[in-house]
């Protein structure tokens, strides 16, 4: 399956790893549509997810991701999508959805990145508390290795040899 078929490709990680980032620029490389998790449902709940964490908590936010999940197995294909961090915790079926790239990126420098951008820093959630973020960051990573096709460690260098080396991989794997 080359990496024009119509099977979606699914970026995974922790915040900040640059799944929405390095989705967009596969998305424009490969043709597929680019679709953000986070950005559809603040859409759909005409709110921004911090939002929602703080009026109607955690679980009915991932409630919703459960929800959107539902959408990609039953009418998304050949699309690029860009998944929460927490997503891959509340949906357990992300093969089922597409070819499930997980961003491996270290804590720190994720950190060190998101502080470039104090509004990024903001509308997080769960970076209010740094303890607790790493806590849930080191809980995650097996979710994110046992969910995904391949495991890509992102370094932030350069975009376009990163994307390129995705493209290369898709299309080895897809």
């Amino acid at each position: 399956m080359s990496v024009h078929s119509d099977k979606n490709i699914l970026f995974i990680g922790f915040m900040g790893s640059g799944k929405s980032q390095i989705g967009r620029a596969v998305s424009k490389k490969t043709g597929k549509l680019f679709l953000d998790s986070d950005l559809i449902l603040e859409s759909r709940e005409n709110r921004k997810i911090l939002d929602i964490f703080k009026s109607d908590g955690e679980s009915y936010f991932r409630n919703l991701e459960v929800e959107f999940g539902e959408q990609i197995k039953s009418s998304i294909s050949n699309s690029v999508i860009s998944l929460g961090g927490g997503f891959p915790t509340a949906v357990s079926n992300l093969k089922e959805l597409g070819f499930v790239i997980y961003l491996d990126i270290d804590f720190d420098i994720m950190l060190s990145e998101i502080s470039k951008y104090p509004d990024e820093l903001e509308k997080r959630p769960l970076l209010q508390d740094l303890k607790r973020a790493r806590e849930i960051y080191e809980s995650r990573k097996e979710i994110y290795l046992s969910q995904s096709n391949l495991r890509l460690e992102v370094i932030p260098t350069n975009l376009n040899k990163t994307v390129s080396e995705i493209v290369n991989s898709i299309s080895k794997r897809v």
